[in-house]
């Protein structure tokens, strides 16, 4: 329903490809994406979808929408005379119904984009099974993602896009700041799992040892109730831990180009990313980044050389870590400068949306 990684990344991509390829995009009914995906000159059509969800109506209701969405997107494919559908993400099974009333003519290509190992095994087995049965081609965004999956050619390794071009100059790492402090940005959608409570206790420990540190959350919400209380129960910490003055909240940015260059240091202590845009943007965009060591961060910079990675879930970890570069500004300018280089090329087009590109072309001339 909300702008996510997911969307963002799979438009960079065909932003790229969109001189080869007509895209049309499907969104949930009601996705505040309809507006920015129209905004940058797409096509867009609704659907009712319906996930998978511990509510009995939903249950009840799952079943019967994924028919009929599937038959939806059929008729849509018809309409567009579309020869392939790209699922973005591979819990979303309409692509596969609308494959079989195809007779096969369609052709579904699913992209893996969370660790299907830190899902509910019994759902993640089943959504791989028909990954590997029923798509034409299954792309993981990392490594770590490509190792639940079985040894086949039909699953490959597809690199998100680095952005395509910077708007900002280039910060200067480290800031000079008048007032001597170094500001520590928080990008993610308010979620459980996304660690913001972890990065607050590591703030208030580093904070502890230096009380020149600052950190923000941005972010949103998505629009639900337990996110929102997410978000209310940090803010509620801060405030009996008398720290309000130094930690602060926003909402969903639009310019995150502009608010990671501003910050000194990123923070990302998710518990588990396949791969994390954020990250990726934070390195492209010159900001020297800590990350935790849950599943695709690693692969996207080399650790005490491009940025600093720590184990999961270990708060003391992550404050030294606070610490460390906090107090070390040639390190984050020797981080700033290595972590531009390194994704500029190891995400370069060749792996990531050129990738994408020649994949299409192989369903394409497969089906000649």
């Amino acid at each position: 329903m909300a702008v996510t990684g997911a969307l963002v990344a799979i438009r960079n991509a065909s932003d790229q490809l969109k001189a080869r390829y007509e895209f049309v995009y499907i969104l949930p009914t009601g996705s505040s994406g309809k507006q920015v995906l129209e905004q940058a000159g797409y096509q867009v059509h609704e659907l009712p979808f319906v996930e998978i969800s511990r509510r009995k109506t939903a249950l009840l209701r799952y079943g019967p929408m994924l028919l009929l969405n599937g038959w939806r997107l059929h008729r849509l494919a018809q309409l567009h005379k579309a020869s392939i559908i790209h699922l973005n993400d591979f819990y979303n099974l309409t692509g596969y119904v609308a494959k079989l009333l195809s007779l096969g003519k369609l052709q579904v290509v699913t992209h893996v984009r969370f660790l299907p190992q830190s899902l509910p095994q019994p759902l993640a087995r089943t959504w791989r099974w028909l990954a590997e049965r029923f798509a034409d081609r299954v792309l993981c965004v990392s490594e770590a993602v490509r190792r639940y999956f079985s040894a086949t050619d039909k699953v490959r390794v597809v690199f998100d896009p680095i952005p395509t071009a910077e708007k900002h100059a280039v910060s200067v790492v480290p800031a000079q700041r008048s007032d001597k402090t170094v500001q520590l940005l928080y990008l993610s959608n308010y979620i459980q799992g996304k660690g913001q409570n972890f990065a607050f206790e590591a703030f208030r420990k580093a904070y502890m040892r230096n009380d020149r540190l600052r950190l923000t959350f941005v972010g949103g919400d998505m629009g639900l109730e337990k996110n929102r209380q997410f978000r209310q129960q940090l803010e509620v910490q801060v405030q009996q831990h008398g720290l309000a003055a130094v930690v602060t909240f926003g909402g969903f940015v639009t310019d995150v180009e502009k608010r990671i260059k501003e910050a000194d240091i990123l923070l990302n202590f998710s518990e588990s990313e396949s791969f994390s845009l954020t990250c990726l943007d934070a390195l492209y965009y010159g900001t020297p980044l800590i990350a935790t060591d849950c599943g695709g961060p690693a692969e996207l910079f080399e650790h005490g050389k491009s940025g600093l990675l720590v184990p999961n879930r270990d708060v003391d970890a992550m404050a030294e870590a606070i610490g460390r570069l906090a107090a070390d500004p040639a390190e984050r300018a020797r981080f700033a400068a290595a972590g531009r280089d390194y994704v500029r090329h190891k995400f370069q087009q060749a792996t990531t949306y050129e990738k994408l590109g020649r994949i299409y072309q192989e369903l394409l001339g497969a089906k000649a």
